[in-house]
């Protein structure tokens, strides 16, 4: 994977990292799964280009992930609004924790290219449930309320009413651009960058 690109100048043969040259200005990769790792660095270069007021665009293209580390970035990106502004694009594709990062972004900003993907689902039990029964119940109970907590945000984000969001996100529910905006899940395609 090419990471570096090399070039001649007046001083000699020189490196720069494709990632960091693209993050001063203002552009962030989210395509990895989202785990405290992703997350801390997302956050981290979010944070640096809001303290020097450049405006940001994470584009996602993303399998999605764990859920705290998602609503983690989700919280950041919220608090630094008020400070730049913040454009999501979703560019090839969106699922899972990945799309909720999507419609959490301001609307208006919140954008898919003319082939993205979006997809909704309840939340996953991940390396099984395990234990006592009483640790399986507080398992099953703790992945209620998470399912709840993205619902409410998700009826936020796109006005369909938790219900709705509910039905939607019964089992995977994959949107092309065109129901992705229908759902309210993003604002609009974007055909340049």
């Amino acid at each position: 994977m090419l990471n570096q690109i090399i070039f001649e100048d007046a001083n000699g043969i020189d490196q720069l990292n494709i990632e960091a040259m693209l993050a001063a200005k203002g552009k962030i990769f989210l395509t990895d799964d989202i785990d405290a790792e992703v997350a801390s660095s997302v956050i981290k270069t979010m944070m640096v280009l809001a303290d020097d007021n450049t405006p940001i665009t994470l584009y996602i293209d993303c399998c999605g992930g764990e859920v705290r580390s998602g609503l983690a970035i989700i919280d950041v990106m919220n608090m630094l609004s008020k400070k730049t502004e913040i454009n999501v694009v979703c560019m090839g594709k969106a699922y899972s924790m990945a799309s909720l990062i999507l419609a959490a972004g301001t609307k208006g900003h919140r954008y898919i290219m003319p082939h993205g993907e979006v997809m909704v689902h309840e939340p996953l039990v991940m390396n099984g449930a395990a234990g006592s029964a009483s640790s399986v119940r507080n398992q099953a109970d703790s992945l209620i309320a998470i399912r709840d907590k993205m619902s409410e945000m998700l009826s936020a984000y796109t006005g369909l009413s938790t219900e709705e969001i509910n039905e939607i996100m019964h089992a995977n529910t994959y949107m092309d651009a065109e129901e992705a905006i229908k759902t309210g899940m993003v604002d609009k395609i974007i055909e340049e960058l």
